[in-house]
């Protein structure tokens, strides 16, 4: 009813006689707001979905589509519960309804009923238990450029990490096939999470040997994921906070991977400095990111920038940016490779080093 009334007061005369609109011209189209209440419900539909997922929704509905009893049941959740959560997911499009029974959608079956190609549950997963709260303050994040989230507990870094690993596992594999590590031997993984990155180089280049550095409380989730990989052997695991600790070295490869998005182009500068005291002086620095395109933004980069906004103060960075970074820090830009979108890879050397 409160759409009803809002919509009568936005459509004109239809003899096109309002205020403004000359007479024989055509009467201006009527104008709805449901794009704006559709934005502004959003956060209801998002918790909705990430309940879904949580209690096992998607992968309760067989393919032949099942009542809300049936959901329930699966589900062990009351059946009036089970029919809310599924009449509002049919309005995104996500579950489809014939009579009483409730079927997923193409692509809901495919991500998030854990049958399909991929499994994007750990990506609400996320949303859900971390970024979720932390865009409640999102005002005081857009107004300070602060980050807002707080300090996450183990349950919360296993979310965070498991999802920073369903996003990047593509980016990951295209870096081992678009950088030759060939003449390199040991590769410092900074802020390498739970080894997403470090994994595929280590299967593709049987030479290398890497170091992997967080913080300690990742480190230690790392710890758990890898140790029983083929070649945990050639990998070192190293707790320590990379603006304040001691770096390790004798690495003549530094990969920066998904990193720099977190923090203010003051902090980056900051770590370019320490890595380029760090690197071998014949050593190569690899940064990966989602680097923004002013032009025409990924959808990716839209959303990214105010979630590494909410995180730590960071933000979606523009490839040439990074170039001023490098070049004040004592870095010399070697190349910027495309890898998969909207992820590219900016490969430096010391500015010194003669090739």
């Amino acid at each position: 009813m409160a759409d009803q009334q809002i919509q009568r007061v936005f459509v004109p005369p239809s003899d096109g006689s309002g205020p403004g609109v000359p007479n024989g011209a055509e009467p201006t189209p009527p104008l709805n707001p449901a794009r704006i209440t559709g934005v502004a419900s959003g956060f209801m539909t998002a918790k909705a979905l990430f309940v879904a997922a949580e209690v096992g929704l998607f992968a309760a509905v067989p393919a032949d589509g099942a009542p809300a009893s049936t959901i329930a049941e699966k589900c062990r959740i009351p059946v009036r519960s089970a029919r809310a959560l599924a009449d509002l997911l049919v309005a995104t499009g996500l579950l489809e309804h014939d009579g009483e029974r409730y079927r997923n959608a193409a692509d809901t079956e495919a991500f998030l009923a854990g049958r399909g190609p991929l499994d994007m549950r750990p990506m609400l997963t996320y949303w859900d238990v971390v970024s979720y709260s932390a865009w409640a303050e999102a005002s005081t994040a857009f107004r300070t450029r602060q980050g807002v989230r707080p300090d996450l507990d183990e349950a919360q870094t296993q979310a965070y990490e498991a999802s920073v690993a369903l996003v990047t596992a593509e980016t990951a594999a295209d870096l081992a096939k678009a950088y030759d590590f060939r003449p390199h031997r040991r590769v410092l993984d900074v802020g390498g999470g739970i080894g997403t990155f470090v994994k595929p180089l280590l299967s593709a280049y049987p030479q290398l040997t890497a170091t992997l550095l967080d913080l300690p409380e990742v480190v230690e989730v790392a710890r758990e994921k890898l140790a029983g990989d083929a070649f945990a052997d050639r990998l070192d695991l190293v707790g320590a906070d990379v603006f304040a600790d001691p770096l390790p070295g004798g690495h003549d490869a530094l990969i920066v991977a998904n990193f720099l998005h977190l923090f203010s182009p003051e902090r980056n500068t900051e770590l370019l400095t320490r890595l380029r005291n760090a690197v071998a002086p014949n050593g190569r620095l690899l940064l990966v990111d989602w680097w923004r395109d002013a032009s025409a933004p990924h959808p990716a980069t839209r959303l990214g920038g105010g979630e590494f906004l909410m995180i730590s103060g960071g933000d979606t960075y523009e490839a040439d940016e990074a170039a001023q970074w490098l070049d004040a820090t004592g870095w010399r830009l070697v190349a910027h490779l495309p890898l998969a979108a909207p992820a590219g890879l900016i490969v430096a050397e010391p500015a010194a080093a003669q090739r």
